[in-house]
């Protein structure tokens, strides 16, 4: 008897197509550790097959599997970044205006780096830790949808926000010991 793959005569497009077809599912659980939800997951998964096949189209990977995993994850870091930068946007639309006079053109780029330094806190953390923050801060889910979602006990979702801002508390403290008044760095 015949093995189907023969009878089909279904040529592989590349090296690239092969390796994401056996390693899907592997590849998957990789970008599971920057995203929680399983739509971002298989949005991710395809992008990257798209972005690696574009680039390689025709052409022979060494080691096509590596290549996979380091494109997964430039589109993950591009997306957090990307999401990053929508909830600083956010952020800025949701803050009250405070009084022209007040407020010095010093104290608003203040203001502005503290902000960055806030969210590049929250990518500093832990991967588990992050997806429970930014559910609760960014997308503003109760600890039981959020629990029930990652699969963990409320105790524990918790626990992780607790430490995630505590976390960006200490690091934003930490970023900022690194300006002067002025904003520029000793």
């Amino acid at each position: 008897m015949k093995d189907p793959k023969e009878s089909r005569n279904i040529p592989l497009l590349s090296d690239i197509y092969g390796t994401f077809i056996s390693s899907e599912l592997a590849l998957k659980r990789y970008l599971k550790r920057f995203f929680y939800r399983d739509e971002d997951i298989d949005d991710m998964a395809q992008e990257t097959f798209l972005n690696a096949y574009k680039y390689t189209h025709k052409r022979d990977i060494e080691y096509p599997k590596a290549y996979l995993y380091q494109v997964a994850k430039s589109v993950a870091m591009r997306e957090l970044a990307r999401k990053s930068r929508q909830l600083t946007d956010y952020m800025e639309e949701a803050a009250i205006p405070e009084p022209e006079d007040q407020a010095s053109l010093e104290d608003e780029v203040m203001a502005d780096q503290k902000l960055v330094h806030f969210c590049e806190s929250i990518a500093e953390l832990p991967p588990q830790c992050r997806r429970v923050f930014l559910m609760r801060k960014y997308q503003a889910m109760s600890h039981r949808e959020i629990a029930t979602a990652l699969g963990i006990s409320i105790s524990a979702v918790e626990q992780h926000i607790t430490m995630g801002l505590k976390r960006c508390k200490q690091g934003v403290a930490k970023k900022e010991q690194g300006l002067t008044p002025r904003g520029s760095i000793k």
